[in-house]
């Protein structure tokens, strides 16, 4: 079976049950102390960062996002930014 490459931007329409799957592009940099972790391809580019003290701030979606790059090969930090797999 043969698939289709995505690239960032790309949605595919799952019916009937009204989901959609939308390619996105994630990677990881630093920002002076923290990380941030950059999203592109929903049609506007959006950041994520572990920050506490940013309004970009979000523990669980920088901590999913994170694994996803680790599991990926995509982390280069090590452990850093592992304090989001705790609660406070």
């Amino acid at each position: 079976m043969e698939t289709e490459t995505m690239k960032p931007g790309d949605v595919r329409i799952f019916k009937p049950h009204k989901s959609v799957v939308l390619a996105v592009g994630v990677w990881a940099k630093r920002q002076g102390k923290y990380l941030r972790i950059d999203i592109t391809g929903s049609g506007k580019h959006t950041t994520v960062e572990n920050n506490p003290n940013s309004e970009r701030y979000h523990r669980t979606l920088f901590r999913n996002l994170r694994r996803q790059l680790i599991e990926n090969g995509c982390w280069p930090f090590g452990e850093e930014g592992a304090e989001t797999e705790e609660r406070e």
